[in-house]
């Protein structure tokens, strides 16, 4: 149920979100054609040089891969760019230059690719080649170059041989004067000093191979350039499918976020469900919107002009929903109002009486509006004559003393001359006595009232029938009007027979369209009418359709 709702929202607003869609996209397009072209150039580094061996040293390797680790961030670092400036004489900073050059460390290699994006193919190539020639140079920290580091490592190398040597014939001199002594305690003391010797260039032999070590170096920190950067003359950037697609989807999600906005912030009730919710009583069904709402009354009796449309076919829905809703009790008089004016009450009422004289019941519609009456316009009868002179004086008119309709077993009273207090009127005893009497002529009498949020008529009316019908506008009645009129009615005691949603749209509830109209024709044994289409794709029912209030 939910995504249905949520389905009936974008239904709803389609609108805005192909808007943002196209205009996201259109405005990328736009920009992205206007955009320079970019170009991409690379070259390719080696830490170490352990490819170059017949049997690779494993720890040789590793060390090279997890300098290169180290690599990829020292590249873009502040010396190494304000080198490559120096070198090409480039007018951009080390921070400009940051921004065209990335690095990548090929996976489970030693390679890193040096990539430049820029609006010149050859400079690009030029930059990522600098790049890899300066680090090929190996600068190291504080300054001091390899080659002055090797340099000062040999001369040690070169001392400490020599007192090696030394040292060893130190010895030698000492075994040969061993040979020659023959005090035994003279012997004890060379030897001594024989052993200390020898413990002493075997130290200086460990440090001699720790040393060599470190000058012949490890191959592990060489960087080599392996391949050097050509210009590419295909553009790379800017993608203009991509940005397009990518700005369309922007624009579509901020649309979406947008209309879930709207609608969080919107309380008005648009579907059955929300109507039945807040006014927590039975949902009687709905009453569609009519396409060219016409400003004339007249025109907004639908069941009489038109008894085959869809809207006819929802008013013949709730006539059975509320013959059902009150199945215990006779329903004789019939209450209907809204919380706010213009929300379609009038029409609901004179249609509901049209189609309950069509079932064969004898009906008499009460417009009990003593404030803003619109019945009379509705049944093109002058309101010089109504309601108020039967109340106050029993005058009469028509064979029954009500006014005729073209609708057989209707009949019609009006409000009469509108009085300075409807309220009062409408509670007193002559009207209670009205209504026993007219019991006793019709079948069923339907009250229209004004609404229960603006004056007190509807409150005061509704403790005098057997139930109110509560008619709400589609997108027009707040959430909160609806709750304070079913507590305003449950405060007199009124019984409520449920709740009408009018004007619905079939963009938001068309299934409700097709429920009513397929399963009532096919109750009758007929197939759906299918409507005659004009050039312009409208239906010719739908051009003689008219609003309602």
């Amino acid at each position: 149920m939910e995504i249905r709702r949520y389905l009936r929202i974008l239904r709803r607003w389609w609108w805005l979100l192909l808007a943002a869609t196209v205009i996201a996209a259109g405005s990328s397009y736009f920009a992205t054609r206007s955009a320079p072209r970019v170009y991409s150039s690379r070259a390719r580094i080696m830490v170490g040089e352990s490819v170059k061996s017949r049997n690779p040293d494993w720890v040789d390797i590793t060390i090279a891969q997890q300098l290169a680790m180290t690599y990829v961030e020292l590249v873009t670092t502040r010396p190494i760019l304000q080198e490559v400036v120096d070198t090409l004489g480039l007018q951009s900073s080390p921070d400009a230059l940051r921004g065209m050059i990335s690095v990548k460390l090929v996976q489970g290699t030693q390679i890193l690719d040096i990539t430049v994006i820029d609006t010149d193919p050859v400079r690009a190539a030029a930059i990522a080649n600098a790049v890899g020639e300066v680090m090929e140079q190996q600068p190291l920290v504080g300054g001091a170059s390899e080659a002055q580091i090797r340099s000062d490592a040999l001369e040690e190398l070169r001392d400490l041989k020599d007192r090696i040597d030394f040292a060893k014939l130190e010895v030698q001199n000492l075994d040969a004067a061993i040979l020659e002594e023959d005090s035994a305690r003279a012997i004890a003391e060379l030897q001594n000093r024989r052993d200390l010797r020898q413990q002493q260039i075997t130290q200086w032999q460990a440090t001699y191979a720790q040393l060599y070590a470190a000058y012949t170096g490890s191959e592990a920190n060489i960087v080599t350039v392996v391949e050097q950067a050509e210009p590419n003359y295909v553009p790379v950037g800017p993608q203009v499918t991509t940005n397009v697609a990518l700005a369309g989807a922007i624009g579509a999600m901020l649309a979406v976020g947008a209309i879930l906005l709207l609608e969080y912030l919107d309380d008005t009730v648009k579907t059955g469900e929300e109507m039945a919710s807040l006014a927590e009583t039975t949902f009687l069904g709905i009453i569609p919107r009519v396409r060219g709402d016409s400003k004339e009354a007249a025109d907004r009796l639908l069941t009489l002009h038109q008894p085959r449309s869809t809207f006819s076919e929802c008013f013949r829905v709730l006539r059975t929903n509320l013959q059902f809703s009150s199945f215990d009790r006779p329903l004789r008089t019939i209450l209907v109002t809204s919380p706010q004016p213009t929300e379609g009450k009038s029409t609901t009422a004179a249609n509901l009486a049209v189609v309950l004289a069509q079932a064969g019941r004898r009906v008499i519609l009460v417009d009990s509006d003593l404030r803003r009456p619109i019945l009379h316009r509705m049944f093109d009868y002058p309101n010089d004559w109504g309601l108020t002179n039967i109340l106050f004086s029993g005058d009469r008119r028509g064979t029954d003393g009500f006014m005729p309709t073209k609708v057989e077993n209707l009949l019609f009273i009006p409000s009469g001359p509108l009085p300075p207090n409807p309220s009062e009127i409408l509670g007193s005893q002559r009207m209670e006595a009205l209504i026993e009497r007219l019991k006793e002529m019709a079948d069923v009498i339907v009250f229209d009232s004004p609404p229960l949020l603006t004056v007190t008529d509807a409150n005061v009316l509704a403790t005098k029938v057997d139930g109110v019908l509560l008619v709400a506008d589609s997108g027009t009645t707040r959430r909160e009007g609806i709750k304070k009129a079913v507590e305003a009615l449950n405060q007199v005691g009124a019984h409520i027979l449920g709740t009408t949603l009018n004007r619905v749209s079939t963009r938001s509830d068309g299934y409700y369209y097709y429920y009513y109209s397929r399963y009532y024709s096919d109750e009758r044994g007929e197939a759906p009418r299918k409507r005659r289409r004009h050039k312009h794709g409208r239906s010719r029912d739908s051009k003689q359709e008219a609003g309602q209030q």
